[in-house]
Formats: structure tokens, C-alpha cells, sequence
């Protein structure tokens, strides 16, 4: 955990306005992504802020949260840290309420559902965003009506909105790389993506397959997992009825279910990525899973990304608006030996860098990489949760 705190602390050195956020862990390996976002984000930080006629702000904002698929505890415990970060400081003083939607994955449906926030006369609208170009006209209806339009981890093309992601295609292309050196830079890879259209699946998955072109790996097949592990689990299922091939496998989501499927077929473990769901920390740090040959390691797409995303529009509001329109964080990369187990998810462990949970303490498919000392400053792990504050000492 030695590159976690070295990440986190240079991190926090250049937080200036609104335009950073982080809770990285590293190593070595880890500087590609995590020093590129970080160059990002320090080039953000540096421009001026735009300026702004806002009074004093004294007034309560009504914030509305539009979701995409909800079928995953990413989304869930991205919901939970928003409205938990609602309720505490800072912003505790500015948010009246947040009124949480569901869209789905039909873009038509998220269009339908954001003109209803913009006649309810939001001050905020919050969102996961669908498509990266068919909700820009709504969009633009929304800034025209005084709305602060914010995104996380997808991204929309409608310069008004602003949006807080990560380096998606760093992500992609060291999780790819690390992949390709454990399995020699040879053999044959399958692919777990996620949810078809948005640009978060659509750059990682673009970069993975740009290194293992040039490593000379085979892309046998891909298949989307939706970010959620009962896909994911189909999609092994589909690949070993048509391969006996496979010698690695690169996933988006899919760290509770993929070594399952190995388990359930009998098969020896392969290299694997997957993203930071706990059960898939825990399993690599495991003796006895690492002695029957697991090998991997986790990225992450920081849930976290949600309260920074409502951070971002309440200070739109009182007048702080960032620099430019693409607020980026860094996103967590945990190899192997790095992971290193919260007994309870109390603050002190997870500012000392923790990034996994005690088995029994979460559910086996939650997202480890939540925390941030910017964006869910003193939250426990409960507000993860539950999406509640956590109770006065």
C-alpha cells in the first residue's frame, strides 16, 4: 500500500477548487493511468476558474439523479454516496434534496425522464449518462433553463455539461498491458465489456484491444457482461462452450463470477482483470485461491465519482465553476500484493489506505474502491451502504 498513500498524497496536493478528487492505489505499475490523470488534472487545476455574477449562496438546491442501469452495486453505492454526501458537510448546508430516477438503458427513456426534471425546475440534474450524443439536445434545454447539467465516469459531447470521469483509455490499456505481460505477451484473450453505447466501456475496451494487438494476442471473443456479475457469468459460459483456448480473460466487471465459472468447469485459473469488487481483492489475496494459480490484478472505476459529480454542481451553483467542462480523478489500480483488507471500514482504516472488506462485511459483488478524502470525507463504510450520514458521536 505504499504507492496507495504516495498516490493519494500527491493527489490531495494539487485539490484546487473543484477540479480534482482522489483516492488512488499504485505502484509501480499503477504511473501510466494514474500519473496521465493526474497530469490531467493538475493542467485543470491550473487554469483559472471561470468567473461568475453569484451572490453569497444561502439558499438550498433540489438536485435530481438520473441513473442508468441499475442492475449492479457499482450504481448502487454510487447512489449511496451521493445522497450520504448530501447529508454531511460540505454540502450538507447547500442540498435540500436529491430525487434519485432510474433510465435504464434505452437513451430514449433517459431523454423522457430528464425534460420531466427540467419542467419539475431542478437546480441540479446529476446523471449517468446513457449515450454520449443523444441526450445533448435535452441537455441543452436544461442549461438554457438555468439547470447545471454534471455527468460521472460516462461522458456526453454537450460542451454546457460538465463532466467528472477518469482516464478510461489509461485504465483500459494498463489493465490490458499487466494482463498481457502475465500471460507472456502470447495466446488467446476474451473480453467481459460493459454496458454497450456509453463512452466508459467503448474507450476501455478500445484501448485493451489496441494492446493486445500490438502484443500480439488473440481477441477470441467478446461479450457484454453490463457490469454486473450474472451477465458476466454467461458470458464464461458462452466462451468455454466455444473455446478450450482461453488464456486470459480482461473484464470490465465480472471478479465474482469469473473465477466461479473456472470453478464450477473444472478448468484451471487463467490471468485475469476484472474491476474492484471485493470478493475478487480478497480472492487475490488469498492463499488458497493464489495456491491453485490465480493470478491478476483490480482496477477500478471510483464510486466516488457520483458525490464529486454533485460536489462539482453545487459549486456551479454558488458561483465556482470549474475551469473546463472535463473534471478528471484518478481511478485505482490494486496488483496482487497489494491489496490489504479494512477490518471494519472505519475512517482511520481507510485514510491509512485500505482497499478491500473483511469477507461477511459486504455483499460478495460490492466495489471496493468508494473512499475518497475529497469527495465522502467522513464517510464509513455503512454510508456506502446505506446512503445515510453517519450518526452524530
Amino acid at each position: 500500500m505504499k504507492g496507495t498513500r504516495t498516490m493519494m498524497a500527491a493527489l490531495s496536493a494539487l485539490t484546487i477548487g473543484v477540479v480534482l478528487a482522489g483516492c488512488s492505489s499504485g505502484s509501480s505499475t499503477a504511473s501510466s493511468g494514474a500519473a496521465s490523470t493526474a497530469a490531467s488534472t493538475a493542467a485543470s487545476a491550473a487554469a483559472p476558474a471561470a468567473s461568475s455574477d453569484a451572490a453569497a449562496p444561502s439558499a438550498k438546491y433540489k438536485v435530481a439523479l438520473s441513473m442508468s442501469y441499475s442492475g449492479n452495486d457499482w450504481q448502487s453505492t454510487s447512489t449511496n454516496l451521493i445522497l450520504a454526501a448530501s447529508k454531511v458537510a460540505p454540502l450538507a448546508d447547500r442540498v435540500e434534496t436529491v430525487d434519485v430516477q432510474i433510465a435504464g438503458t434505452d437513451p430514449q427513456a433517459q431523454i423522457s425522464q430528464l425534460q420531466q426534471m427540467i419542467a419539475a425546475g431542478y437546480n441540479a440534474i446529476v446523471m449517468y449518462p446513457i449515450s454520449p450524443t443523444a441526450l445533448n439536445p435535452t441537455i441543452k434545454q436544461a442549461c438554457e433553463a438555468g439547470i447545471v447539467v454534471v455527468t460521472y465516469d460516462s461522458q456526453v459531447t454537450e460542451p454546457c455539461a460538465y463532466n467528472v470521469t477518469f482516464d478510461q483509455g489509461a485504465a483500459g490499456r494498463q489493465s490490458a498491458e499487466y494482463l498481457a505481460d502475465l500471460m507472456g505477451n502470447k495466446g488467446n484473450v476474451v473480453m467481459i465489456t460493459g454496458v454497450a453505447g456509453t463512452t466508459a466501456d467503448t474507450d476501455r475496451t478500445a484501448a485493451a484491444e489496441a494492446v493486445f494487438k500490438e502484443r500480439g494476442i488473440t481477441v477470441l471473443d467478446k461479450c457484454a457482461g453490463d457490469w454486473a456479475q450474472g451477465p458476466a457469468g454467461e458470458c464464461m459460459k458462452r466462451f468455454f462452450a466455444a473455446f478450450d483456448d482461453i488464456n486470459g480473460v480482461w473484464a470490465q466487471a465480472g471478479g465474482v463470477a469469473i473465477p466461479d465459472a473456472y470453478d464450477a468447469a473444472g478448468k484451471p485459473y487463467v490471468p485475469m482483470i476484472a474491476e474492484a469488487e471485493n470478493i475478487w481483492r480478497l480472492r487475490l489475496a488469498d492463499p488458497a485461491y493464489v495456491a491453485k494459480g490465480l493470478k491478476g490484478a483490480s482496477y477500478g472505476s471510483p464510486q466516488y465519482q457520483g458525490a464529486a459529480a454533485l460536489k462539482v454542481a453545487i459549486d456551479a451553483l454558488d458561483g465556482k465553476k470549474p475551469a473546463e467542462n472535463m473534471v478528471l480523478i484518478p481511478y485505482s489500480w490494486v496488483p496482487q500484493e497489494e491489496v490489504l483488507v479494512c477490518k471494519t471500514g472505519s475512517i482511520a482504516e481507510l485514510e491509512a489506505g485500505c482497499n478491500a472488506f473483511a469477507k461477511g462485511t459486504v455483499s460478495e459483488g460490492f466495489f471496493a474502491d468508494w473512499y475518497s478524502p475529497d469527495y465522502t470525507p467522513g464517510l464509513p463504510l455503512e454510508s456506502a451502504l446505506t446512503g445515510e450520514a453517519p450518526a452524530a458521536s
